[in-house]
C-alpha cells in the first residue's frame, strides 16, 4: 500500500499543466467538452516574478530580524566573537540569495510535462489508505511521545485535561524516571513510524486541495487525525507538536492558495472558509498554550537569569525590565511573553557565539543531526558527540538543555565557513520546492513546504527537522518522490520572464 501511495505521489506531482503549455491554435479547435476535464487550476510562475521571489524575501526579513532581535532585544546576551557571528550569518544569508537566484534562473528544470493523476482523482482513490496510515502513524507518536504503556490512547482525554491544568506537572512527569520505566519502545512499530510519518502531510494536502469535493464523513475523520498531535503534546506539557501542526495547515493552505490562478484565489479561499478558520484557531490555542506552558515553567521575568552559562551572565536589559515591572497586568504578561519569545528565538545565536573560536572536528557528515547521532551511539556504540561544537561548550552553554542554532550542528559536519555551501543548497532547493509546486502543483513538493518552513523557522534555535526520526525521514521520503517525479516524466521549458 506504502509503495502504491508513493507512485500515485510521483504522477500526481506531474498532475496539472500550466495553461500556456497548450498550443493556443490547438485549443481554438477542440471542443469545450474536450478542453474542460484538462482545464488548468496552476498558477502562471512566469507571470509573477515577485510570488518567485516571496519565500527568499520572507526568510532572509525572518532570519535577518531575528538577528537584529538577538542585538537589539529584551534580553542581553554576553556574546563572544561577535564580529564573527555577525560576519558569518552575513555570509550565509548571501549564500541562501545566491542558491535561490542560481534556482530561479534554471526554473524550467523545477516544471515537468505531462499528464496523470489529478489532485481530486488521487484523493478519491487514494483517501482511506492515507488517512489510514496517517491515523497508524499518531497513534504510534503519541505512544513515543507521552511514554504510555498502550498504542490505544485509553487515558487521552483526563492526560489532556492534566496537561491543560498543570502542564509542568504533565512536562516533568515524561521526564521523571518513572514514565520512562514504565515505556518499552518497539524497533519494528518505530521504523513503521518513520516510514509512514510522511502520509500525515499528504492527508492535509489532500484535505485543502480536494475539501469542496470531500464528504463530511472524510472532512470530519481526516481533521481528526491530523489535529491529533495538537492532543499529544498537550498530554505532556509540550508546545511544538501544536505549533507543528498549526505550520502544517498553514504552509499547505497558502501554498494552495498561490498554485490557484489568481483570478481564482478568493473563490478557492471562500470553498475553504471552515477550514481556514480552523487553522486560525490552531494557531491562536498555539499562542494561548505557549503563554500559559512558559507561565507555569517560568514565571515573571526572572527565566533569562535561569539560564546556565559560566561564560557571563544572561539578563534582560535593565531598562526593558524596569519598565515590565512598572507596567499593568496586562502589559506585564506581554513583556514576559516578548522576553520568553525572544529567548527561545535568539539563544541558539549565543551558543553559536561560543563556537566560533574552538578547533574543529569533522564528524563525517553525520553531526548535523541529533537522532543519527543517538542512533550511533545506541546502536553501534560510536559516540561522536564529543567531537561536536555542543559537546565543546558545554560547561558553558548546555549540549542538550539549550538550544545552539541550526548553524552550529551544519557547522559539526562542515566548519562554519562550509555551513556557506549549506546555505547555498537550501536557498537552491527552497526555490526548486517552491516553482515545483506553483508549476505543477507537485504533490511531493507541496507536501515538502511545511518541513522547509519549519527548518528555517527554527535555523537560530537547532536543526530542527533532521533532529527527530519523523521529520528527517519524512524529509528522506517526499525528497526522494520530487526528484523520481521530475526524473520519470518529459521536461518542459519556462520561458524566461
Amino acid at each position: 500500500m506504502n509503495l502504491a501511495i508513493c507512485r500515485e505521489l510521483v504522477a500526481v506531482a506531474q498532475a496539472t499543466k500550466d495553461s500556456d503549455s497548450l498550443d493556443p491554435r490547438h485549443r481554438r479547435k477542440m471542443p469545450v467538452q474536450q478542453i474542460a476535464p484538462h482545464t488548468p487550476t496552476t498558477s502562471n510562475p512566469r507571470q509573477s516574478l515577485a510570488l518567485l521571489w516571496t519565500p527568499c524575501i520572507v526568510t532572509l526579513l525572518y532570519l535577518g530580524g531575528s538577528l537584529l532581535l538577538f542585538k537589539f532585544g529584551p534580553v542581553d546576551w554576553p556574546v563572544r566573537n561577535e564580529g564573527e557571528l555577525w560576519a558569518f550569518n552575513a555570509l550565509y544569508l548571501s549564500m541562501f540569495l545566491g542558491g535561490y537566484a542560481a534556482a530561479l534562473h534554471q526554473r524550467h528544470r523545477w516544471t515537468a510535462d505531462g499528464s496523470g493523476t489529478s489532485s481530486r482523482d488521487f484523493a478519491a482513490r487514494f483517501f482511506w489508505p492515507v488517512w489510514l496510515c496517517a491515523a497508524l502513524v499518531v497513534l504510534i507518536g503519541h505512544r513515543n511521545l507521552t511514554l504510555g504503556p498502550s498504542y490505544l490512547p485509553t487515558t487521552l482525554f483526563s492526560d489532556f485535561v492534566d496537561g491543560l491544568v498543570d502542564p509542568l506537572g504533565a512536562y516533568l512527569y515524561k521526564l521523571s524516571d518513572e514514565a520512562k520505566g514504565n515505556f518499552a519502545g518497539n524497533p519494528a512499530l518505530t521504523l513503521l513510524f518513520g516510514v509512514l510519518a510522511f502520509s500525515k502531510l499528504v492527508l492535509v494536502h489532500m484535505l485543502v486541495a480536494g475539501w469542496p469535493a470531500l464528504s463530511r464523513l472524510k472532512k470530519l475523520l481526516g481533521c481528526l487525525v491530523a489535529l491529533f498531535p495538537i492532543a499529544s503534546g498537550v498530554c505532556v506539557g509540550t508546545n511544538k507538536p501544536v505549533f507543528d501542526v498549526a505550520f502544517m495547515f498553514a504552509a499547505i493552505l497558502a501554498a494552495n492558495v498561490f498554485m490557484a490562478p489568481s483570478g481564482a484565489r478568493l473563490a478557492f479561499i471562500g470553498s475553504r472558509r471552515a477550514l481556514i478558520a480552523l487553522t486560525a484557531g490552531v494557531f491562536v490555542f498555539a499562542g494561548a498554550y505557549f503563554q500559559h506552558t512558559m507561565n507555569a515553567r517560568a514565571p515573571g521575568l526572572g527565566y533569562a537569569e535561569s539560564l546556565s552559562s559560566t561564560a557571563g551572565a544572561v539578563r534582560l536589559k535593565p531598562g526593558f525590565q524596569s519598565y515590565c515591572e512598572n507596567a499593568d497586568e496586562w502589559t506585564a504578561k506581554g513583556c514576559h511573553l516578548a522576553s520568553i519569545g525572544s529567548i527561545y528565538l535568539t539563544q541558539g545565536y549565543y551558543g553559536m557565539s561560543l563556537s566560533l573560536d574552538i578547533p574543529h572536528e569533522t564528524t563525517y557528515g553525520l553531526g548535523h543531526s541529533k537522532f543519527i547521532l543517538d542512533t550511533l551511539k545506541k546502536y553501534l556504540g560510536i559516540d561522536l558527540a564529543p567531537r561536536t561544537f555542543q559537546h565543546k561548550i558545554h560547561g558553558q552553554w548546555s549540549a542538550t538543555g539549550q538550544w545552539h542554532s541550526a548553524y552550529s550542528q551544519w557547522a559539526n559536519d562542515v566548519g562554519f565557513a562550509g555551513v556557506g555551501l549549506v546555505m547555498l543548497t537550501l536557498g537552491f532547493y527552497a526555490c526548486a520546492i517552491w516553482i515545483s509546486a506553483l508549476a505543477t502543483h507537485n504533490a511531493a513538493a507541496v507536501c515538502s513546504i511545511p518541513l522547509l518552513a519549519t527548518l528555517i523557522i527554527f535555523i537560530p534555535a537547532n536543526n530542527q527537522v533532521f533532529n527527530l526520526f519523523e521529520s528527517l525521514a519524512t524529509f528522506i521520503v517526499l525528497f526522494l518522490a520530487w526528484v523520481a517525479s521530475l526524473a520519470i516524466r518529459p521536461r518542459a521549458r519556462l520561458r524566461a520572464s
